[in-house]
């Protein structure tokens, strides 16, 4: 009996660890993509809050030029394609409004940004989620690796109820783990 359960704990005992450097390698990659993703929507958040300041005081010039009856579409300017595309159309149709209020060009401008910070927050969540099983496979790994000193220990002990006592104690543990270690879903490897 002590033969069968030292294998099937062995077998166990790989298994986590397995499952625990696999965990922790998908842990990574989330947090790497968690990384990249904050510093491109950092990155685009910036790039927005340039066009914004410089498309202000475009915005502000073309105002003054449409309410003295000029054309605002005549001459060079400095403000970005969205400003030309998405706002102007806005300021032609309310020339008393502000440029915040052109929601299209807000949300055209911003939301991008947005949305992907909101895609590495949820990585920055999967990398949490398989780090937390990286670190529960590591403690059923050290103790099953217990369960195997103790059957081990067992064979140098004489007395009949201590190894009784001991071999009972290490079916426990080994249960314990194994019914953890089937709760935590497997990473497959791809070649």
């Amino acid at each position: 009996m002590r033969r069968g359960c030292t294998e099937k704990c062995r077998v166990f005992l790989l298994r986590a660890g397995v499952q625990s450097s696999l965990h922790d390698e998908e842990s990574d990659k989330a947090l790497s993509i968690y990384m990249e993703g904050l510093s491109e929507a950092n990155n685009m958040y910036l790039t927005s809050e340039l066009k914004y300041r410089t498309d202000l005081a475009v915005w502000a010039e073309k105002q003054t030029i449409l309410s003295n009856g000029g054309n605002i579409l005549e001459g060079f300017s400095a403000g970005s394609a969205e400003l030309f595309e998405l706002a102007i159309p806005c300021l032609l149709e309310n020339p008393k409004s502000q440029l915040p209020e052109c929601k299209t060009y807000i949300d055209t401008l911003y939301l991008p940004q947005q949305e992907r910070y909101e895609e590495a927050v949820e990585s920055l969540h999967k990398s949490e989620i398989s780090s937390e099983y990286s670190d529960r496979l590591q403690m059923l790994t050290a103790l099953l690796a217990v369960a195997l000193f103790m059957l081990g220990i067992t064979s140098v002990i004489r007395k009949e109820k201590l190894k009784f006592a001991i071999m009972l104690g290490t079916i426990f543990i080994a249960t314990f783990s194994i019914f953890i270690l089937l709760r935590v879903p497997i990473v497959s490897v791809s070649w």
